[in-house]
């Protein structure tokens, strides 16, 4: 009788250890259900925005649309989510100069909804959502390496007054993070899709 119960007691603890470590990597995540899609804009652009810096552990961003208006269709006091789907054929270059490590620069977009960083996100607090890290080459010269990257981020707006109108700015970036004295990011053809849901 004593084998089956310190069975019980090992498998109980078990049990619990890994439904510890089952919820620790979902206490960082959002869930939002029972929303309902009211309306989608859908904004596309063929031509190219290049951020540009040139000198040692610089940053750079510039706009790749027009800010985009985007109406939340409640009253005042209530909110919306915008889920903001994001494409676009990207490049990032450096120049690489003597001592070149083969490491270039972080790349990135930035999200911002009425001016500010999108919660939920997920962006950092300047509303940047890195795509790349220290772009790594093996080529000579001046360095670039064009990627597709599908972005998507979630905001929650809440009106000032009822079918408020709220700004979607988005951006491309790049941090000379190695640094190699500048970095340079095009976005060449990009398209954007804006969701807005009420609960």
């Amino acid at each position: 009788m004593k084998i089956p119960h310190r069975f019980e007691n090992i498998a109980g603890l078990a049990l619990a250890a890994l439904s510890l470590l089952a919820t620790a990597p979902t206490m960082a995540q959002t869930i939002i259900s029972n929303e309902t899609l009211v309306t989608t804009t859908f904004v596309v652009n063929k031509k190219p925005a290049t951020a540009y810096c040139s000198g040692t552990g610089c940053s750079a961003r510039t706009s790749m649309f027009a800010p985009i208006p985007v109406t939340c269709p409640v009253a005042a006091g209530k909110t919306c989510t915008f889920h903001i789907s994001l494409a676009s054929k990207t490049s990032i270059g450096f120049a690489c100069g003597a001592g070149c490590e083969w490491l270039g620069p972080t790349a990135f977009y930035q999200f911002l909804v009425d001016g500010v960083a999108p919660t939920i996100g997920p962006t950092d607090k300047k509303g940047d959502y890195i795509v790349e890290k220290n772009v790594s080459t093996w080529s000579i010269g001046t360095q670039e390496d064009r990627q597709s990257y599908p972005v998507s981020v979630l905001a929650s707006v809440t009106n000032a007054v009822s079918n408020s109108l709220h700004k979607i700015v988005v951006r491309v970036g790049c941090t000379d993070s190695v640094p190699e004295g500048g970095c340079e990011a095009t976005a060449h053809w990009s398209s954007m899709r804006v969701d807005v849901f009420k609960p």
